[in-house]
């Protein structure tokens, strides 16, 4: 390879490193919505009176065709639209949802439906010299040409839409936007192009009479500034040529790409195997996002395929080594998420050899498991093995005790009691994974180390015992403030063990979460079961005492059958952790009282 190669490669990486197209084109558009927001501000004035809408547009029109301004406006324009076309050329299909359709169609029509109205106003008045008052605008729309006001409008409400839309797509994914700005925003969305339309109708239906009054059109001629009526026949000419080079140039681009996908069709093929899914075909080019939406595979994609949700990422099985590798944006991405070195994002990958691939997240991930990600780079969705430790705690006799109550009555204790017991397992690092009526299943060991503790390994197995203590002395002070309410104190077994379990969300649709299954989990739910015929509070196996790093007493340890085992537990049944023993990992025959 040639110096003059090497350096012209240098200098494409360098500008590819610096110019980052959908920084540019986000910037640019928020230019571009910042002006249409002005705009519609000023033509909701239309609502007090004519002279307050003139009054801001003097101002407005001062800044915007301030020279560096403009410069900056119809930069940011020419950017956007060459951003925005060279993305849809650089699609290999057309198969994309029906939000991008919206925003592509309604992007393509605001020159076709506003070219009438930016010629009439900012070309007039550059090329010949129009004074472009709102009285002229009004009265070229009630009065000299009515079908204006319907292109206005619809030009307005598309420009409108596109930049919300854009906007929402781009802030969505921001922990500020959720809630109240998010509603704030929608708000927003509908009145200003509401207040509007209605500014400029009522204006433009007070000012219309006014073109019966000869004084009042005499003096409007004369403020117009057209020394010849030539003028007008020039500019409507100018206006028809570009109606007619806006019409070349969408005959010209949809070419382009009617071309460009049928030379596609004839290159090479990729072969994609989605595990849980079908064999597809597709050829070479194409991003892993745009073969599963043209093969109508279902593939979660939060923000639309543009890299920043992290939403659309598969673990590749095979055929990784056959793969281009990932961009520096792409890699910034799979950073945040901490994923692992087999996930990529199916919207930048653009598979060149035959893969398998695991779809992480379901089709239909949120909003928020776009904008966290998966805390631990490991997808929870595809199933992974974990050592954790399971806990099941259940009220004992509660069914007796809810006969005896109304309703409302069980619907508050069990409300109560879900709520002190779920607050003792999440303050000790467990997550809940479900209530059971009365009882509920927990979690401890999901995030790794908790560093209130020396021994990392057994951080799950000493959380749950930390929050069944916990869960102990909320019980009690349940009972001294229900005292009343209750013929008997309410009692709760608690089963705890540890062992690996496999972790996924499972489930379907809104009842999808994260869980885990295994033989642990079913011991753990045998355990608690057998709290009763122990006559105790807990019984925990001896993998969680021994992850824990503790034992138990001789009076305390059994060896047990549980309900559907066929081999024998040793477990310890105690009415309080306090009652273990803490071994030193020097010497495991010697305790000391915990």
């Amino acid at each position: 390879m040639s110096e003059a190669t090497v350096a012209t490669a240098a200098r494409a990486s360098s500008f590819k490193a610096w110019f980052n197209p959908g920084l540019v084109r986000l910037v640019s558009g928020f230019i571009l919505l910042f002006y249409v927001t002005t705009h519609l501000m000023n033509h909701a004035l239309g609502l007090i009176s004519l002279d307050a809408m003139e009054a801001v547009m003097d101002v407005s029109r001062a800044f915007w065709r301030f020279l560096p301004m403009s410069v900056l406006l119809y930069g940011a324009l020419a950017v956007h639209v060459i951003l925005a076309l060279g993305n849809v050329l650089r699609k290999r299909t057309l198969a994309m949802p029906l939000r991008e359709w919206v925003q592509l169609i309604a992007g393509l029509a605001i020159p076709f439906l506003l070219v009438v109205h930016v010629m009439g106003t900012r070309y007039a008045s550059a090329r010949y010299g129009i004074n472009d008052s709102y009285a002229y605008v009004l009265l070229s729309i009630f009065v000299f040409s009515p079908v204006s006001l319907y292109l206005n409008t619809a030009g307005l409400v598309a420009a409108w839409a596109h930049g919300c839309f854009g906007f929402h797509m781009w802030a969505r994914l921001k922990p500020w936007y959720r809630g109240t700005a998010h509603d704030a925003a929608l708000a927003f969305a509908g009145f200003l192009p509401a207040l509007a339309i209605g500014g400029y109708m009522t204006a433009g239906r007070a000012l219309a009479p006014l073109a019966q009054d000869g004084e009042y059109m005499g003096g409007y001629y004369e403020r117009l500034g057209v020394s010849d009526d030539a003028v007008w026949g020039l500019l409507g000419g100018d206006i028809r040529t570009a109606q007619i080079l806006l019409l070349i140039g969408l005959a010209f681009f949809i070419l382009i790409k009617l071309a460009g996908l049928a030379r596609g069709r004839r290159g090479d093929m990729v072969a994609v195997r989605y595990k849980d899914g079908p064999l597809v075909s597709f050829p070479v080019g194409a991003t892993l996002l745009d073969i599963s939406r043209a093969r109508k595979v279902p593939h979660a994609s939060v923000c639309g395929g543009r890299g920043r949700c992290s939403t659309c990422r598969v673990r590749i099985v095979s055929g990784l080594s056959d793969q281009p590798p990932a961009t520096e944006d792409e890699k910034k991405v799979l950073q945040r998420v901490r994923s692992a070195p087999d996930v990529r994002l199916a919207c930048q990958l653009r598979p060149q050899g035959a893969l398998e691939v695991i779809r992480i997240l379901p089709p239909d991930a949120s909003i928020g498991q776009a904008a966290t990600g998966d805390p631990t780079g490991t997808p929870w969705a595809t199933g992974r093995e974990k050592r954790v430790t399971i806990m099941f705690c259940d009220l004992r006799n509660f069914t007796r005790t809810a006969e005896q109550k109304l309703a409302y009555d069980v619907v508050y204790l069990i409300n109560q009691f879900s709520r002190e017991m779920g607050q003792a397992v999440e303050q000790n690092g467990g997550q809940i994974d479900k209530f059971l009526g009365d009882g509920f299943m927990a979690i401890f060991g999901l995030e790794g180390a908790d560093r209130r503790f020396d021994d990392a390994a057994g951080d799950g197995a000493r959380q749950a015992l930390a929050a069944s203590t916990q869960m102990i002395a909320n019980l009690e002070t349940l009972n001294q403030r229900l005292e009343g309410d209750l013929e008997n104190p309410l009692r709760m077994g608690i089963g705890l063990d540890t062992g690996t379990v496999v972790l996924g969300q499972m489930g379907y649709g809104r009842a999808r979460g994260l869980t885990a299954i295994g033989d642990t989990v079913n011991t753990a739910s045998r355990l608690e079961s057998a709290t009763k015929t122990e006559g105790c509070t807990l019984c925990v196996s001896a993998q969680t005492l021994e992850s824990a790093g503790l034992a138990a007493l001789p009076e305390q340890a059994k060896h047990i059958t549980l309900r559907g085992k066929r081999k024998r537990l040793d477990i310890a049944a105690i009415d309080h952790p306090d009652q273990l023993l803490e071994t030193t990992p020097a010497d495991g025959d010697q305790h000391a009282d915990a």
